[in-house]
């Protein structure tokens, strides 16, 4: 049969004229012929539509079926996908073969070659669509298409291998091998936009959605392995049900002992609590609530939240500017450094006509201070000071024990 386009447009007038034919041999698995059918019947088997099955019976095309399900999304048991393996084997062959016929300037044969390689990338992206579709929807529905536990664990741990194999194959599609070959001459470049549009681009979202369901079949056969026994036991006591139709449960009252099977149930889980309204209850609290350890407080400091310093904020910066004594301080510090001899502090104040200001009793306090602070800061290493010191007698007290002394001069000089 010639593959023209009139010779297609017949072949799908013959199905629509007799789709009710077509729809119940997919629906009920097969028609059977009948006087009225008999010429329908056999020119849908001329066409290849429908196959012989048994005596006067006739069933559907396989390819034809497999396309209704595809369409439909109907759920057979153990329906398996298309040899993907084999058809991704086949792409470095068509490669091949396509490069030879460019190079060898065989038209005609690239162009087959080119069709039969574009044929096989949609192929294969088609069929990758339906299997994760078909798989997607027999996760949603949790495999309701089986009634029993061990149904659904062996059907659970085929569509797992299925997709380990179907990982396998995607895998293969991103192998290092085939995209080199696409990639080694320009003259493959029409393939290469094929195979990138409609696989490449497309494997991430073939992984994400292959993950999901393997997580689901993972999850729901974990769940199955979990409830198994529970399962034997009801199964058991279902079918002794179906054994002994007549049997009912005994009166307790008239047993001696339980059977063993009562003690399997280990009772409801009471949770007790102490009675307050009971004195001794209360004093047993008490001693067990003095027993234990008081908590250690733990006190938080709550740190406020600092404020953005603009620019502004330099206007606002204060200089604080020394006082006149620690101004005639450093001064004086300099003159004694700078001379032979020792000097006076009071007589360097009183030779000073910008410090006047100054009490005379203030400046000497400070000048202790300052060489006190000086002095624990190691500064004062290369200067001596001396103090001129004044005993004070009080009445009834004697002049080594009056413990007063009043200092009337301090003299710093240079160390030789």
């Amino acid at each position: 049969m010639t593959t023209g386009v009139e010779n297609i447009a017949a072949y799908l007038e013959v199905l629509h004229k007799h789709r009710d034919l077509v729809a119940d041999a997919y629906i009920n698995g097969g028609v059977t012929l009948t006087d009225e059918t008999q010429r329908a019947l056999y020119l849908l088997k001329q066409h290849r539509a429908l196959v012989p099955s048994m005596q006067d019976e006739f069933r559907l095309n396989s390819s034809l079926s497999r396309h209704l399900d595809e369409v439909f999304l109907r759920q057979r048991n153990y329906a398996v996908s298309a040899n993907f393996a084999e058809q991704i084997d086949r792409l470095p062959q068509l490669i091949d073969e396509y490069l030879k016929a460019c190079l060898d300037n065989r038209s005609e044969d690239r162009d087959t070659y080119s069709d039969d390689f574009k044929s096989g990338v949609f192929e294969l992206a088609e069929g990758l669509d339906s299997f994760l579709a078909l798989m997607r929807s027999l996760a949603d529905n949790r495999f309701a298409n089986v009634s029993t536990l061990e149904q659904k664990k062996r059907q659970n741990e085929f569509y797992l291998g299925k997709c380990e194999q179907i990982g396998i194959a995607l895998g293969a599609l991103q192998a290092t091998a085939l995209l080199e070959q696409l990639t080694g001459s320009s003259l493959l470049q029409p393939l290469l936009d094929i195979y990138q549009s409609q696989i490449l681009e497309r494997l991430p979202h073939w992984r994400a959605s292959l993950m999901d369901i393997s997580t689901v079949l993972k999850e729901y056969l974990y769940r199955l392995r979990q409830v198994e026994p529970q399962a034997q036991r009801l199964r058991a006591f279902a079918q002794f049900l179906r054994k002994n139709p007549d049997y009912s449960l005994p009166d307790v009252d008239e047993l001696n002992h339980l059977p063993d099977w009562c003690s399997v149930y280990a009772g409801l889980k009471l949770s007790t609590h102490a009675d307050l309204s009971d004195n001794t209850s209360r004093d047993a609290l008490v001693e067990v609530a003095q027993s234990i350890p008081a908590p250690k407080l733990r006190f938080t400091v709550e740190r406020q939240a600092g404020q953005m310093i603009a620019d502004e904020a330099k206007e606002r910066v204060n200089i604080i500017a020394p006082s006149p004594v620690q101004r005639a301080f450093a001064l004086y510090l300099k003159d004694v450094r700078v001379a032979q001899k020792a000097i006076s502090a009071i007589e360097w104040l009183r030779s000073t006509p910008e410090y006047q200001s100054v009490d005379e009793a203030a400046w000497l306090i400070y000048v202790l201070h300052a060489w006190q602070i000086l002095e624990a800061k190691k500064k004062t290493s290369d200067l001596t000071l001396r103090r001129m010191e004044m005993n004070v007698t009080y009445s009834g007290l004697s002049e080594a024990m009056s413990g007063n002394l009043i200092v009337t001069d301090v003299e710093i000089w240079k160390k030789a």
